[in-house]
């Protein structure tokens, strides 16, 4: 597996609810991040659990008055939910029987992160196919990450949303 395989299948994953084995697995990591600034990772260590959570809530689930970050495509396509964006990933997953966490709409950039890392590992060679996926992403991730980068608090994720920036700005 290429490192640019894992690095998109650990963006995804750094995505998710933090819980107890997320500090052992940045801590782990933190050498293969080279993105992730040493203040981030000590801020990681020293953050209470429950204030890392709140976070991760009030940034990409359910933030008050507004959700500034939430992380699916529709919502900074469409201005909503589940969307047509939501049905054209799916589509897109579909080409190629790809399943994404069933739990989540299909346009969760986590899943956009892993489904892109299966196509760079299972079709590479299909040019098209992968144009359409970077086409997607390169569409909404800069916005994406540029809220995250404006709206948190810890800088871990503002390290994160820099890392994204780098890898789908447009050139």
């Amino acid at each position: 597996m290429s490192e640019k395989i894992q690095e998109l299948i650990v963006l995804s994953g750094l995505l998710g609810e933090p819980c107890e084995e997320s500090i052992e697995a940045i801590q782990e990591l933190a050498p293969q991040l080279n993105w992730l600034s040493e203040a981030s990772i000590n801020e990681i260590e020293s953050t209470p659990l429950e204030r890392w959570q709140m976070e991760h809530t009030r940034l990409f689930v359910s933030g008050h008055p507004k959700t500034e970050c939430a992380p699916f495509e529709s919502v900074w396509i469409e201005g909503r939910m589940i969307g047509e964006t939501t049905h054209s990933i799916q589509a897109l997953y579909n080409k190629v029987q790809y399943s994404p966490d069933a739990e989540l709409p299909a346009d969760y950039l986590g899943s956009e992160l892993e489904f892109l890392a299966f196509v760079l590992e299972n079709y590479s060679e299909q040019q098209a196919f992968l144009v359409e996926i970077l086409e997607h992403l390169h569409t909404w991730v800069p916005k994406f990450a540029k809220a995250v980068r404006i709206h948190a608090d810890m800088s871990f994720y503002r390290d994160y949303a820099k890392r994204l920036e780098a890898l789908f700005e447009m050139q």
